[in-house]
């Protein structure tokens, strides 16, 4: 049985993702790898208004993390899940679902809707989670979080 036993706000100058980075390129994933690489040059530190990377952990083991960015596609404020991964040994246990929900906690505030982009094998879960297919450039679904003021 999964034992998660935190999700909180995280830091890449504090936390090593490098073991959840290997394990996602070697399952062609190399967004963990960009996520790394982005942070280090600044490009995407997760720290703008309303953005956050939210971890899971069981004890001090980092296990999973989401963001949420202002969306970089768009010239309307809108907000973008970005970088959702969870390790291999954990998945399937609701900790995506968890991370997604915490990372759009008081995301209204700040966006009046998300965008992402989805896999193939991923668009079910965003799906069951509210998001709604869409055809717009750099995005397959999006999720309205309250009513754009005029």
């Amino acid at each position: 049985m999964v034992s998660v036993t935190f999700y909180r706000p995280i830091s890449l100058d504090d936390i090593d993702v490098e073991p959840l980075a290997d394990e996602a390129w070697a399952d062609g994933y190399p967004f963990v790898e960009r996520m790394r690489q982005d942070w280090k040059s600044g490009d995407n530190r997760f720290d703008g208004p309303g953005e956050r990377l939210i971890g899971a952990f069981e004890d001090d083991t980092l296990v999973g993390f989401c963001g949420l960015n202002r969306d970089p596609y768009l010239s309307e404020n809108a907000g973008r899940i970005r970088h959702l991964y969870v390790d291999r040994d954990h998945r399937h246990a609701g900790i995506a679902r968890t991370l997604v929900g915490k990372a759009l906690e008081g995301a209204e505030i700040w966006f009046p809707r998300v965008r992402l982009r989805a896999t193939p094998a991923s668009r079910g879960f965003y799906e069951q989670l509210g998001f709604q297919e869409v055809e717009e450039p750099e995005a397959t679904h999006t999720m309205l979080l309250r009513q754009s003021r005029p």
